[in-house]
């Protein structure tokens, strides 16, 4: 396999980066991670809650908070999101995972991402807020998103949710547990003969391999994956991928299967449901969802895999970009296909109101957006805490 003609930088990132460069060579890696942690969810948590209300979303979308009991004795909350002019009648659920690198997000900083999703796919949301490092390590991520997908899926009646159309999904870290939760309810299933409870899955520029687990030995040269093209990459390198790894700790294989599902073998993913991706050409991470992606395809399930060429982690995080507008129109149609049954039709749900993105602000963003400063003339955003 070969996929670097998509890591070449776009003529488009090219001209935003040469305009943003002071912006772009912004960087906190050098406090420590507690520090950056506040500072990051402080940031997205203020954004995140000003679109929430200047949208008008607050009063389209009721949320409802559920405390989750975990495996290890302690808790995770999930929140739920709801159209709120669709009354009680079940609806497609989303079971969505934040990204963050395992240390960035909260619950608040998916305020916006989630009730715009709910909103626009009139759809239940449920965000499994697991819990991050530093304060946890190891695989205690993956098992919080487990223990709430559980949960989800057995309470799907007090969620609205229609138990037949549950949709998995995330964005980077967040598109790891996703394939984890994906692949154990398959194991689940198979082993007690019970339907599969996920009928589809999203993930949205995915981490899928512990970077020491990569398999070079599947490309065509160790030079021409996107670990070595692109580990000088913006918003996402290798020093970053490689400070997030550190800091869950080495007691962990990491080629083990809940760390790397990206590794697992094609004939152990026969069955799976569909999968939608979302993959970034300038990311180090871009092989890793290619080649899952390529591993379903020969499995023989249906796949749909959108490839932005040139452009890095979390592009669509800066607003001035073309391609911003193109992912979140990617996005909800990766939803609205995992949801769908097999034959692929979707039935259009009537709008319950014009929708708030008409009368919304020219520099909102969606699917995980930062936006830290403004002005009549540009929008700024820190990329480079949101993976």
């Amino acid at each position: 396999m070969d996929f670097t003609p998509w890591g070449n930088p776009s003529k488009e990132w090219q001209s935003f980066a040469a305009a943003n460069s002071v912006m772009l060579g912004i960087s906190e890696d050098h406090l420590p991670p507690l520090m950056q942690q506040a500072n990051t969810n402080k940031t997205r948590t203020t954004m995140s809650k000003h679109l929430f209300q200047s949208t008008g979303l607050n009063k389209l979308v009721a949320t409802q908070d559920h405390v989750v009991p975990t495996r290890d004795g302690q808790s995770i909350t999930v929140r739920s999101y709801r159209p709120v002019l669709l009354g009680s009648k079940p609806l497609p659920g989303y079971v969505y995972h934040h990204g963050g690198g395992f240390i960035f997000g909260a619950l608040d900083t998916e305020l916006f991402n989630c009730s715009w999703l709910a909103h626009s796919l009139s759809m239940t949301v449920v965000h499994v807020c697991y819990r991050h490092t530093p304060q946890v390590q190891g695989l205690t991520p993956w098992h919080d998103a487990l223990d709430g997908f559980e949960w989800v899926a057995t309470h799907t009646e007090i969620l609205g949710i229609d138990a037949s159309r549950i949709v998995v999904g995330g964005i980077s870290a967040g598109a790891s547990l996703t394939a984890q939760v994906v692949q154990s309810e398959l194991r689940r299933a198979r082993e007690t003969g019970a339907p599969n409870r996920v009928k589809g899955q999203v993930l949205g520029i995915p981490s899928l391999l512990h970077w020491k687990a990569f398999p070079y030995h599947l490309f065509a040269g160790k030079e021409r994956t996107s670990m070595v093209q692109c580990k000088d990459a913006p918003i996402l390198n290798f020093k970053r991928l490689n400070l997030f790894s550190a800091l869950l700790g080495d007691e962990i294989d990491p080629s083990h299967p809940t760390w790397s599902p990206g590794l697992a073998d094609e004939e152990d993913l026969k069955g799976m449901p569909p999968a939608a991706f979302l993959v970034a050409g300038l990311d180090p991470l871009r092989d890793e969802g290619l080649l899952y992606a390529t591993k379903l395809k020969n499995a023989g399930v249906r796949t749909n895999v959108h490839i932005f060429p040139g452009l890095p982690h979390v592009f669509y995080a800066f607003v001035q970009l073309p391609s911003h507008k193109r992912w979140n129109e990617a996005m909800l149609g990766c939803l609205r296909w995992a949801a769908a049954d097999e034959d692929g039709w979707i039935i259009e749900s009537p709008p319950v109101m014009p929708s708030f993105m008409e009368r919304a602000p020219a520099a909102t963003s969606s699917t995980d957006t930062v936006i830290v400063g403004a002005s009549k003339s540009n929008t700024e955003v820190n990329a480079g805490t949101t993976l």
